[in-house]
């Protein structure tokens, strides 16, 4: 493996970890809010949605990227490949987590 390829992987793995922590900390706040009835706080999580979205794209553009220059094969493909699903559904997760504070925003005004 190269040096590079070895780089690029451990850069996608932050940055994956990274993507993990914002959805953890969206999913929390829109429960949070939902709990204490936070207007506020939901408005938050609604709002940091487009972060996601953003971060989201730019893992899977450096997954795809690997995928071409380094044509990486076995333990790397398998890394790769597993790290856009979990991107993926990291991204649907943070989907979740604003509706779960629209809801939040929804309980508050009734």
């Amino acid at each position: 493996m190269t040096v590079h390829l070895q780089r690029e992987l451990e850069q996608l793995k932050k940055n994956i970890l990274a993507l993990c922590t914002i959805v953890e900390e969206q999913v929390r706040d829109a429960v949070r809010a939902l709990l204490d009835r936070n207007v506020e706080l939901a408005k938050n999580v609604e709002q940091r949605d487009d972060e996601i979205d953003r971060r989201e794209v730019e893992v899977e553009e450096e997954c795809l990227k690997i995928l071409a220059l380094y044509q990486p094969v076995a333990v790397d493909l398998r890394f790769i490949v597993s790290a856009l699903k979990i991107n993926n559904d990291l991204e649907r997760i943070g989907d979740l987590a604003v509706n779960v504070a629209k809801k939040a925003v929804t309980f508050c005004s009734e």
